[in-house]
């Protein structure tokens, strides 16, 4: 069964709202600097980060608990989405919200993020049913696989899926930095750190009035052995096995797929990973696709990347400025690989 995207909210380097985010990528707008992070040979770590006076302050009852930096500035960064697509509900709905891969230390808080994007914005969650997905890059769109099995159980319910992240934080930094990941002067084969946060509303058909609809037709994910540290050979066989599992849930779509939101992030990794699927898979695509690849202007927005692609892919589609179906994918550093068709349907 597919799903209606309703409202969306992108909060990142280059914009704050969906609108304002879309409408910078396409004119080439990029908000890509120094930071005051300095790397290994003492230079100024180049990253795409949202303007401290941007992010709003945390509520005192949240800014009083024993949370790290870097779950502070994801929640700053997460609010503003959040209050966006949910301030309207006017009723309790579940969350299902995809974070980075984090450590067992961080267990205590991450369990509690949707309560509290619930403290920060008054925004009444449905936290029995709620979930976090912390794994990475591909967190947003596993999260929204979840959301799927969830709405296709109630067609009138209505959910909201999302991801944040945030590169700035120093211990993470410093790994990267010592791997030899950070683009700099010294590394061709690198991205840029960033961070970011995506929100969007998804309903069941019944849910939504009939009429022009912007829907998630499927998600297809995977785990992949061959990951960035894996013991495995490196094959691409994780987003090869996404896409499989894709097309086998999407019984039918209105044509190939004319557009991809690529989860790229400037290291030839995800290229490689992405050759190997859209060969395996040639018959799946327009011979004229498009690939659309914004993380070259906001940097790599790590776990919030699949929902900023998808709501993305939503504002591009409903203004026809790109054509549909579109496919969505994004690749964690470790195992999951999450992909995802959205199109424009007629009821």
């Amino acid at each position: 069964m597919s799903a209606v995207i309703g409202a969306t909210h992108v909060f990142c380097a280059i914009g704050n709202g969906t609108d304002q985010v879309w409408a910078s990528a396409r004119a080439g707008i990029a908000r890509i600097g120094n930071s005051r992070v300095m790397d290994k040979h003492f230079e100024p770590i180049q990253m795409g980060l949202v303007p401290e006076e941007c992010l709003p302050a945390l509520a005192p009852e949240i800014d009083a608990l024993p949370l790290p930096s870097r779950a502070r500035r994801m929640l700053r960064l997460a609010a503003p989405s959040f209050q966006a697509v949910a301030g309207n509900l006017g009723r309790p709905v579940p969350v299902f919200v995809g974070l980075p891969a984090l450590t067992p230390k961080d267990a205590p808080w991450i369990v509690h993020v949707p309560a509290y994007l619930q403290k920060l914005t008054d925004v009444p969650v449905d936290l029995q049913r709620s979930a976090i997905v912390p794994h990475g890059r591909a967190a947003a769109l596993l999260a929204l696989e979840l959301a799927m099995n969830a709405v296709s159980t109630d067609p009138s319910a209505t959910v909201i899926v999302g991801g944040m992240d945030t590169f700035l934080d120093l211990s993470l930094l410093a790994a990267l930095d010592q791997e030899g990941r950070i683009l700099g002067p010294r590394v061709m084969d690198g991205f840029i750190p960033g961070e970011g946060a995506a929100f969007f509303t998804l309903s069941g058909p019944a849910a939504q009035p009939a009429g022009r609809r912007i829907v998630v037709n499927g998600v297809g994910s995977a785990m992949d052995e061959g990951h960035r540290y894996g013991s495995a050979p490196a094959r691409g066989e994780g987003l090869d096995a996404a896409l499989k599992q894709l097309r086998q849930r999407v019984r039918q779509l209105p044509g190939p797929i004319a557009t991809t939101f690529a989860g790229f992030n400037g290291e030839s990794f995800e290229a490689r990973m992405w050759g190997v699927a859209r060969l395996r898979h040639n018959d799946f695509f327009s011979p004229s696709m498009l690939i659309e690849h914004p993380a070259d202007k906001y940097g790599d927005a790590g776990a919030a990347t699949g929902a900023i692609l998808l709501a993305l892919a939503a504002k591009s589609l409903s203004v026809g400025a790109r054509q549909g179906p579109a496919l969505v994918w994004a690749a964690s550093d470790h195992e999951p690989r999450a992909c995802a068709v959205v199109s424009v349907a007629q009821s």
